[in-house]
């Protein structure tokens, strides 16, 4: 998945509804539609910004080869936070997935970027016992994130995930209880097959969440419409 061109906008990186709409493997219209329906959820200014009038005039200079702006007259563009609420609308893997790789590889670098230039004005200040001091603690943090990053879910998360896949077991067959145990085993094996894992007790802690949304909107269409 390529990483989108890069738009900033009052200091922020933000993304067309285009560009959200390529990403998400959908179209333009059903993003703007979604956003109408749920229009009192989004905030200007912290969810999406608008650009009409000399605003757009001026962002469109900068930008003369894209055609798709040459008739734009109102345009939207996306924060971190409304492509989250955006993917939410959608609600599928691909939204997902796609709204992941911004976090790690778009929204993220931009946010990174600022307070590491921050920080690096304010270390250049900084008595060298300090700085020394401050590089060890780094590191040791360091250390810490990977150990993290690798850790496997703890007894109360996979009481958790377990939890979830009961209520969603449970959603699914109220009308066919039988059917329960084929379920059970259908979701634990598509995870251990998503995450690449034996058991689902292997899940790393940084992947919980992932794995609580794909357990929450698993299977839905399909066998909701028989029960």
């Amino acid at each position: 998945m390529d990483k989108p061109q890069v738009i900033e906008h009052a200091s922020r990186r933000v993304l067309s509804t285009s560009q959200i709409a390529e990403l998400f493997e959908t179209d333009s219209k059903t993003i703007t539609r979604n956003f109408q329906r749920n229009r009192n959820r989004y905030t200007a200014g912290v969810h999406y910004y608008v650009l009409v009038g000399e605003e757009l005039k001026a962002f469109k200079t900068g930008r003369q080869n894209e055609d798709s702006l040459k008739y734009v007259s109102v345009l939207y563009l996306w924060t971190e936070q409304g492509a989250l609420l955006l993917a939410r609308s959608l609600n599928n893997d691909q939204a997902w997935q796609s709204y992941q790789m911004l976090i790690d590889k778009y929204y993220a670098i931009h946010t990174r970027g600022q307070r590491l230039e921050a920080d690096d004005k304010m270390r250049t200040a900084l008595p060298p016992a300090v700085k020394e001091a401050i590089n060890h603690l780094e590191s040791r943090v360091i250390a810490l994130e990977t150990q993290i990053q690798n850790s496997t879910l703890h007894s109360g998360e996979q009481r958790r995930l377990r939890n979830a896949v009961g209520e969603r077991v449970y959603h699914l067959t109220k009308k066919e209880i039988g059917a329960r145990p084929v379920i059970f085993r259908a979701i634990y094996s598509e995870m251990r097959e998503r995450y690449e894992v034996d058991s689902y007790r292997d899940i790393k802690q940084s992947q919980l969440q992932d794995a609580l949304r794909f357990v929450e909107t698993w299977g839905g269409d399909s066998i909701e419409a028989r029960t």
